[in-house]
C-alpha cells in the first residue's frame, strides 16, 4: 500500500498534529515520518508559514487599529467643529448664551469642560504631551543631570582627594535670573 505523503505533510503543515499521531493514523513508523520531514525540508516550510500567518495577523491587527484610530480622528474633528461653532455663538450672543433671565452664569461651565475634554482627547490621538507630562519630563531631565553631576563629583572627589561642588540649579530658575 502507498503512503499518501501529501496527505501526511499538509496535516502536519496546517498544525495541529503531532508526526507520532500521523504515523499511528497513518500506520507508518515515526521514524520514517521524521526522515521524509527532514530529507523534505517540512521544518522550514512549516516556519515559512507561520511567519506568513503572523504577518497577516499583524497586517490585519495593524488594519483594524489604523481604522479605529481614523474613526476616532474623524469623530473628534466632529466634535471640535461642533465646540467652534458653539463659541462663535457664545461670543456672539455672550449674554443670551451664558446668562439665564434670573441672572445665573448657565452653559459656560458645561462648554468649559467640553472644550478641555475635546483637546485632552486631541493630545491622546495625536500623542501629544500635556502639560503634567511635560512637569514630568522636565523633572526627570533635570533629576538626571543632577545625578550625573554627582556621579562627576564622586568621581573627582576619588581621584584627587579634593571636594568639588556643584549647585545645581533647575532651568526654570536660570531663566528667571535671566529675565530677572
Amino acid at each position: 500500500m502507498a503512503i499518501p505523503w501529501d496527505k501526511i505533510r499538509t496535516e502536519w503543515l496546517k498544525g495541529g498534529i503531532t508526526q507520532k499521531e500521523l504515523a499511528e493514523k497513518y500506520k507508518v513508523s515515526l521514524k520514517t515520518i521524521q526522515n521524509r520531514a527532514s530529507n523534505e525540508g517540512w521544518g522550514k516550510k512549516k516556519g515559512k508559514i507561520r511567519e506568513q500567518t503572523e504577518q497577516q495577523i499583524n497586517t490585519r491587527i495593524a488594519r483594524a487599529r489604523a481604522n479605529h484610530l481614523e474613526k476616532l480622528i474623524n469623530i473628534q474633528e466632529d466634535v471640535l467643529e461642533a465646540l467652534a461653532k458653539l463659541a462663535e455663538e457664545v461670543k456672539q450672543k455672550p449674554k443670551e448664551m451664558l446668562i439665564s433671565e434670573k441672572g445665573e452664569m448657565r452653559n459656560a461651565e458645561s462648554l468649559t469642560r467640553a472644550i478641555q475634554t475635546a483637546t485632552m482627547t486631541q493630545r491622546d490621538l495625536y500623542g501629544l504631551r500635556n502639560i503634567d507630562q511635560k512637569f514630568a519630563a522636565k523633572k526627570w531631565k533635570e533629576e538626571q543631570k543632577l545625578q550625573r553631576e554627582l556621579k562627576a563629583q564622586k568621581d573627582v572627589t576619588e581621584q584627587t582627594g579634593q571636594m568639588v561642588v556643584y549647585i545645581h540649579q533647575p532651568a526654570e530658575d536660570e531663566e528667571e535670573e535671566k529675565h530677572g
